[in-house]
């Protein structure tokens, strides 16, 4: 009997240092690429298309798309952290002001979410003070947002992607205006349709309170 078929096999293509989102410090990778192969007796012998390319952390073994080596470990571990808590209550914040209303819950599932990404706890005061500071320089979701996106694997996006979902629902309903930015969001950091889809549909089933937990 004769066994053939195709398969992707792994080649490494570079390898150095880069700050890892998952590890949010600076660490060892390897760039790889993926190219389908036709395989005989389960043996890669033919060559054919490309696969595409990653980048794995040799530490966490997280994989990310290439841009990440974009973001340069010279910035250090905590600009990077500073960045992302950042994107993190710039989006939160204009995810509450986006249906036009500010609900008691919204705010608390705000504050909840920001303490829980950020190394730096602030109180609900703070917290209505940079609401105000927000409302009143009306800045486009993508200013924080795009400068991590080439840092973030899907699991980070995700996290994002459902914190929002999480304060649109915690007043009771989601707002058209709402959905519109959590689709703007997506657009930014370059997630499908699809993708956003999937995760609506999944949340719509969940109890929104806790849906902003990584586990």
């Amino acid at each position: 009997m004769i066994i053939f078929g195709t398969r992707g096999v792994k080649f490494k293509i570079d390898e150095g240092h880069f700050m890892c989102p998952q590890c949010a410090a600076e660490r060892p990778y390897k760039h790889k690429k993926v190219r389908r192969f036709f395989t005989l007796y389960f043996i890669p012998l033919i060559p054919l298309d490309s696969l595409g390319d990653f980048v794995e952390c040799q530490q966490c073994k997280g994989t990310f798309v290439s841009r990440v080596l974009d973001y340069k470990p010279s910035m250090g571990e905590n600009q990077f952290q500073s960045e992302y808590e950042k994107a993190m209550r710039h989006c939160m914040i204009m995810m509450m002001l986006a249906d036009g209303e500010i609900d008691e819950n919204e705010m608390e599932m705000v504050l909840n979410i920001i303490n829980k990404f950020g190394h730096n706890d602030i109180t609900m005061q703070e917290l209505e003070d940079l609401v105000e500071v927000v409302e009143h320089q009306n800045e486009p979701i993508q200013k924080y947002l795009s400068r991590i996106t080439p840092s973030l694997n899907e699991h980070g996006k995700e996290i994002i992607i459902k914190c929002a979902i999480a304060v649109a629902s915690s007043d009771g309903h989601v707002d058209d205006s709402e959905i519109a930015l959590i689709h703007e969001m997506a657009d930014t950091m370059e997630m499908s349709k699809y993708h956003i889809k999937g995760l609506l549909s999944e949340m719509s089933g969940n109890d929104r309170k806790h849906t902003f937990s990584d586990n």
